[in-house]
């Protein structure tokens, strides 16, 4: 071989070490591998496609939960993980702790769960969070478990507000019921209506608690039942999301509308139209887009250790969320409606 030759031969392996050097270190400076993500802390938004995160609720067949799942999808698609809603199609809370321990089997990076009770729950939460896997509280509270944080609204505060557009709508008397559930944040609705009209609107007398089982087939049948024992009813106020549509459709079967006045909560899609035409008075909205897609943060910025107050807090021992996030309610009346109503393909 000649010395031309061989001097070529050394000048290409050279440019091939080089090269691959090059591309080494050019590995080396980009974001570490999804599985590398998970265990450092260090990636960044879209490094994980098997990332996942659930939300875990009952009653789940019904409209209310349309913001909630709209928040999963756009902050999944943000961060570049999966994100799923599950949980039973009724108020029922052993099916929604067999569901948890279902969730915690298949090992997500976090967990997001409307409770249906401050009790059931405890154990499955504590559960998970012993296996590693965050439990953020939405809605309502379970404070006796190890959940990291609670975000929602106060409950009671939003029994109030409900309370004090339902005793403007009766014009501060009459007779009224109040529609719920049962679960607990949502009770915690009730005792602020009750307390608030009692020491604010003297003259308006709860003649009634309706359970309505948060069930748009079955909540009309049971303000139907209350608006024929009390001919002289005045008001319904709502405090779960299927309230206002099954009082609506209520009031408009008895042929009382207008003369009956309904406060809803929440903006579920099929009950707006009820506002728009004047059979609801109006609602006390969560901010439930709000609550999901800043749980979902929390959850993904604590999974890559993205809020760093010390650099392990697992071995610190401390919790790096807020552990209560108070998002407050909107009021929706006639006047603002038209900005809740749903957009094509909403």
């Amino acid at each position: 071989m000649s010395t031309k030759v061989k001097h070529a031969l050394m000048v290409l392996a050279m440019l091939l070490v080089v090269a691959i050097v090059a591309i080494g270190a050019a590995g080396c400076g980009n974001a570490p591998s999804s599985s590398q993500s998970a265990n450092t802390g260090t990636g960044t938004q879209g490094t994980s496609s098997e990332e996942w995160y659930v939300y875990l609720a009952n009653v789940t067949q019904v409209p209310f939960w349309t913001d909630q799942k709209r928040a999963l999808d756009d902050a999944a698609k943000e961060l570049g993980v999966k994100a799923t809603f599950e949980g039973p199609t009724t108020a029922d809370a052993q099916a929604e702790a067999a569901a948890l321990d279902q969730i915690i089997a298949r090992h997500p990076a976090g967990i997001m769960v409307f409770p249906p009770d401050d009790k059931t729950l405890v154990d499955g939460i504590n559960r998970a969070v012993a296996a590693g896997i965050p439990v953020i509280t939405m809605i309502g509270d379970v404070p006796g478990s190890k959940r990291f944080a609670h975000i929602g609204i106060d409950n009671y505060r939003a029994g109030q507000e409900g309370a004090k557009m339902l005793c403007e709508a009766v014009g501060g008397k009459g007779k009224v019921v109040i529609g719920t559930f049962q679960a607990a944040g949502v009770l915690d609705r009730v005792r602020g209506y009750k307390d608030y009209l009692a020491q604010n609107c003297p003259n308006v007398q709860v003649v009634q608690v309706v359970d309505d089982h948060a069930d748009p087939a079955y909540a009309p049948s049971a303000y139907a039942a209350a608006i024929a024992k009390y001919p002289d009813l005045a008001g319904i106020g709502g405090t779960d999301g299927d309230s206002g549509v099954g009082a609506a459709r209520a009031v408009i079967e008895a042929g009382k509308k207008g003369q009956i006045k309904i406060v809803a909560m929440d903006r579920n899609a099929d009950m707006l139209p009820y506002i728009k035409d004047g059979t609801i008075y109006g609602s006390v909205a969560q901010k439930s887009y709000t609550e999901t897609y800043l749980a979902i943060h929390l959850l993904y910025w604590l999974h890559h250790n993205q809020l760093p107050i010390v650099a392990d807090w697992q071995s610190a021992g401390i919790n790096p969320l807020p552990e209560q996030i108070d998002t407050g309610v909107i009021p929706i009346t006639a006047r603002n409606v038209d900005q809740f109503m749903p957009k094509q393909g909403q």
